[in-house]
């Protein structure tokens, strides 16, 4: 029975990873080759900023909740880009801004750089931190862009199906981001120092900024995509309670993404004070990146859609297991134990993000898609803050276990999230659903 079933295995197994490069090679063909690239590119500052800023505050004052807070501020700044270039999606002179704000990041990096102390003088707090917000205010969100091209371009070749194809590939595109900037991030700052990371993230974002500028699909007009029917008008009690209750289910996403924000956050504050107490805080992108690299790896086998069950089972399953891997942290008491753990809580990360998202796409009316999914990407900054900052200053003053604390909170506010999601889903009739995953 064994030898009957091994080219059975063997070809669930190639469809698990043949189905990832499915998606893009689909994408690739009404996009070009090069977009795809660009749109993993251009993500790479989104995470090296706040990387550089939290090593180069550490380390310049000595002080990993300062760090911490000033790299918060980055990503409390680009979440609110975030929403701003959202909201401006449809503005005739959305490419000027970008140019803007790109010129402007640079600027803003290098002032930072300029109001750290010197090696006896005392931190300025109230400067930096203004300083680290406008550094983020100012960071184009580049995965809010390339969302908005995916749905100029398909809806130019009227490819509206390979929607949830873009969604699942902006999502692994998150993750691979994140890993290859911390491990960027790590490289810079181990040979050339801290300030370093920061220089090369300006750069980047320039470079980057301008090819998706430059890029053909720049051309295309925004759209929106209209393969679901709007919701009738609803004036009786049950409709309006059916409405209700359709609201909340958009709601829940946002809530997820959030508490995988603050699970991140928080996850990297806790880091950066377990690596300040060893005397290696320029260590901590490699451990971060470790986190980054099994998230990934999860993140392109979950966006297979082959695992058992529907997107909001994968969800639950994922939010559960990163409830256990979050609960490891208080243990390590050294790198290769930490290393371990962090590879662990990786393994949720990714599955939960892409199924997530690929559930925003499932609940919100198509006109409503980009709007909350950029929503969704805000709430996930403004969580990686809210778990930074909460974290780094608790590590600071009571020690790293109650800074690991954070990290089970987080996970245990997506998990209620995605419970919730279920409860409601199973009693409620979404408008025209469509399968995805499951």
């Amino acid at each position: 029975m064994s030898s009957t079933r091994a080219p059975e295995l063997l070809g669930r197994m190639a469809a698990v990873v043949d189905a990832p490069l499915a998606d893009s090679r689909q994408l690739a063909a009404v996009s070009g080759l090069l977009f795809p690239v660009l749109t993993l590119m251009v993500r790479l500052p989104q995470t090296m900023v706040p990387l550089g800023v939290l090593t180069t505050v550490g380390l310049v004052t000595g002080s990993p909740a300062l760090g911490a807070l000033c790299a918060g501020a980055v990503t409390f700044g680009s979440a609110l880009c975030g929403i701003a270039m959202g909201a401006a999606a449809s503005w005739r002179h959305r490419q000027l801004v970008l140019v803007l704000l790109t010129l402007l990041h640079p600027l803003a990096l290098w002032w930072i750089l300029r109001l750290l102390p010197g090696p006896d003088a005392p931190a300025d707090a109230a400067r930096l931190v203004p300083a680290c917000l406008l550094a983020g205010l100012v960071l184009p969100q580049m995965g809010v862009v390339c969302r908005l091209r995916w749905l100029s371009l398909l809806c130019r070749d009227s490819r509206e199906d390979l929607v949830d194809a873009a969604l699942r590939h902006e999502s692994v595109m998150d993750s691979l981001g994140t890993v290859l900037a911390a491990v960027l991030a790590g490289v810079v700052a181990v040979t050339l120092g801290p300030g370093a990371v920061l220089a090369l993230a300006a750069g980047l974002t320039l470079v980057g900024t301008a090819a998706v500028l430059l890029h053909r699909s720049a051309r295309l007009p925004p759209a929106a995509l209209h393969y679901r029917p709007p919701l009738p008008p609803a004036p009786t009690r049950a409709a309006r309670q059916h409405r209700r209750r359709l609201r909340e289910l958009r709601l829940l996403p946002v809530v997820g993404t959030t508490a995988l924000g603050a699970l991140v956050g928080s996850m990297l504050g806790a880091v950066a004070v377990f690596a300040f107490s060893v005397d290696a805080l320029v260590s901590v992108s490699w451990l971060y990146a470790v986190a980054g690299l099994t998230s990934v790896l999860a993140a392109v086998l979950g966006s297979s859609g082959a695992a058992t069950g529907g997107l909001w089972n994968r969800w639950v399953v994922a939010a559960a297991a990163s409830v256990l891997a979050s609960m490891l942290l208080s243990i390590p008491d050294d790198s290769v134990g930490m290393v371990v753990v962090l590879a662990l809580a990786g393994l949720t990360i990714g599955p939960g993000l892409v199924a997530v998202y690929e559930i925003a796409a499932l609940v919100a009316p198509s006109a409503r898609v980009t709007a909350l999914t950029t929503v969704m990407t805000a709430g996930m900054s403004v969580g990686l803050t809210l778990g930074l900052v909460l974290s780094g200053w608790s590590g600071e003053h009571w020690g790293y276990r109650t800074a690991a604390l954070f990290p089970v909170l987080s996970a245990a506010v997506g998990l209620a999230a995605a419970l919730r999601f279920v409860h409601r889903w199973r009693r409620t009739a979404p408008p025209a659903p469509r399968p995805a995953g499951g």
